[in-house]
């Protein structure tokens, strides 16, 4: 619409401007037309003038001439002195017809001819000739000039009574186009206003629509630019954090470990005959060690999770069955004063995530509705298929469009106020008071999200609730590793090693070192044990009898995986362990473990290492 106006706009101004141009010339040849009208009655008064100045000359100079009366005298002078200028004036409106111009023509010998007659006879009277000058007026020939010279008058007056018969018509004629003309310019005006105003009503329409879609753009841009903000702060504080959590992993495992063996030596001491009572009385602050212990590894596990730096293991993952399964629990968490509806999405794809990560994520927002509803409430947890597309990939720049499951929990809480919602993904943000919360629960879930490929938004109004909804990607095919075996408690028997079997331990950290060599021993393994790879290389160099390696993975000036290859190299087939408490891309990609790597995280315990390592020599 708005290119066909641009279109006719010019047209109808073209147009417009033809309409004047023709209304000027209809102007004009309306003037032309009124002139040459009355220049007709012009010349038909100087043609009525004339006859009657000849009449009255005749008649003054007869009445003279019978009554002797000067005043006709005076009258006969008048019209004598008048007749050659009007014979002059009407050949001069003639000039320009011809025909009327050869009637003036035939006239000039009888007009001469007359004036003639009049100053002899005006002479003769002076002479006081009256008689011959009567004569000569009452003569044939006088009143045949006289005769001519009216005929000829008249003539031309016929003549110019048709001209004006005519002119008065195309006169006429003219005045009704040019009405014609005015009338088609003011509707063709009047159209091309209304036309005009189509276009800049449209043009304003489109100017808005255009407006609001830049200012859609601005708020897009500035959303994306956000999460591009967010996005680095988290990667920054990542990588901060998960080389803390390296080292954190390094001490923690020498904390629990010694822990462990103490443990383990104080209860078989109390288990004994001669029982010394000051092991029982250790077991206790010995277990209060352990649980700080451990709560500061399940800190840094945490701290890994948000970094996005945790080693995932992503299955084959049926919402609606991970949420089944864990309604009990779910039910004893919250208590009786908040009930719990499910929504379960119909044909709901399958989604790509660890399963036991994915549990955590549900059990910390169920925690967090739990907090926002301390009178009570209702608690939904719905799933479903979507399709995010390519304007909400690019509105939010963190996330690839495409086919998604999705999980949304649901509170009726107090909600969250809009000023602080865009900081509850932030590290350490929390609203609870001090010493309640860490303000990793909803980072956690951020990291975990966003490691799997994924997108969590949330959404909240103060005192009516808060929504949060997880988007994992679709799997659409087969699973890439099978569950993980379940683990054994502590209280469970250690298995130990088989005879002459020989473990290759590498380990930068001397205290890790010394802690994982001294269980492996006490389980009757030969332990080979270096500080870096060259060294592990240098043991080897005689190709001694090894049934493992068990390697750290962030290892001085090489990696854990690099050694691995080399040694798989004098070794085929070689089954390999490692451990870490810091994944990087040496055994991890796009945030998950390789399928073909065995991993045992730190910190770990006396059983962990005995059970994993039995499992990975049975499975050979």
């Amino acid at each position: 619409m708005l290119k066909r106006s641009r279109l006719l706009i010019p047209i109808g101004f073209g147009l417009v401007l033809i309409a004047i141009l023709a209304i000027v010339v209809g102007l004009v040849r309306a003037q032309h037309a009124e002139r040459t009208v009355t220049h007709t009655f012009e010349v038909q008064q100087a043609a009525q003038a004339l006859i009657i100045e000849i009449r009255d000359a005749e008649a003054s100079k007869r009445s003279y001439l019978l009554t002797g009366d000067y005043e006709y005298l005076r009258a006969f002078d008048a019209a004598l002195a008048a007749i050659p200028a009007g014979f002059e004036e009407l050949h001069e409106l003639t000039a320009d017809n011809p025909v009327q111009k050869a009637r003036m023509a035939a006239l000039v010998g009888a007009a001469d001819a007359k004036i003639e007659e009049f100053s002899l006879t005006r002479d003769m009277i002076q002479r006081g000739q009256r008689d011959t000058a009567l004569n000569i007026i009452n003569s044939q020939e006088s009143r045949a000039l006289t005769q001519d010279i009216r005929q000829g008058l008249t003539a031309i007056l016929a003549a110019e009574r048709n001209l004006l018969v005519e002119r008065q018509r195309r006169a006429r004629n003219v005045r009704y186009l040019l009405a014609g003309l005015i009338g088609f310019a003011l509707v063709l005006a009047t159209a091309l206003a209304a036309l005009l105003a189509v276009a800049t009503r449209q043009a304003l329409s489109d100017l808005v629509q255009r407006t609001s879609e830049l200012e859609a753009e601005s708020r897009m841009r500035a959303e994306a630019e956000d999460t591009l903000r967010q996005a680095q702060k988290m990667e920054s504080v990542g990588q901060l954090t998960g080389g803390m959590a390296h080292d954190f992993n390094n001490l923690l495992t020498i904390i629990i470990g010694n822990l462990d063996t103490v443990k383990r030596q104080l209860t078989g001491t109390a288990k004994s005959e001669n029982a010394n009572p000051l092991a029982a009385k250790l077991m206790k602050p010995v277990d209060a060690a352990m649980q700080g212990a451990r709560s500061a590894a399940q800190l840094t596990q945490r701290l890994l999770a948000f970094s996005r730096r945790q080693a995932l293991e992503p299955a084959r993952v049926d919402f609606n069955q991970l949420i089944a399964g864990m309604l009990d629990m779910i039910r004893r968490t919250l208590g009786e004063n908040i009930s719990i509806e499910t929504v379960y999405g119909a044909g709901l794809w399958p989604a790509f995530a660890d399963p036991h990560q994915l549990e955590n994520l549900l059990l910390n927002l169920a925690l967090n509705a739990k907090d926002a509803m301390p009178e009570g409430g209702c608690l939904t947890i719905e799933t479903a298929n979507t399709y995010l597309d390519e304007a909400y990939a690019r509105r939010f720049g963190d996330v690839e469009a495409g086919q998604y499951a999705v999980l949304c929990v649901t509170d009726t809480g107090m909600g969250i106020p809009p000023n602080i919602i865009d900081l509850v993904f932030e590290p350490f943000f929390t609203t609870k008071p001090r010493g309640e919360g860490s303000g990793l629960g909803l980072a956690m879930v951020h990291g975990f999200v966003k490691q799997s490929g994924g997108h969590v938004r949330i959404y909240s109004e103060a005192g009516k609730g808060t929504t949060v909804k997880v988007y994992l990607p679709r799997m659409t095919g087969a699973e890439v590793r099978p569950a993980a075996p379940a683990g054994k408690d502590e209280t469970s028997s250690v298995p130990r090693a088989e005879p002459h079997e020989t473990i290759l331990l590498v380990e930068d950290n001397d205290g890790v070192r010394d802690f994982a060599k001294g269980v492996l021993q006490s389980l009757g393994y030969t332990v080979l044990e270096a500080r870096h790879a060259a060294e592990a290389l240098r043991l080897l160099k005689g190709k001694p009898t090894i049934h493992l390696l068990f390697t750290d993975v962030v290892l001085p000036e090489t990696n854990g995986r690099e050694l691995a290859d080399t040694i798989r190299e004098k070794y085929p087939g070689l089954p390999v362990l490692f451990t870490t408490g810091y994944t990087r891309n040496a055994i991890v990609h796009q945030g998950r473990l390789d399928p073909d790597v065995q991993l045992l995280n730190k910190p770990y315990t006396h059983q962990d290492l005995a059970s994993k390592v039995r499992e990975m020599l049975d499975r050979e």
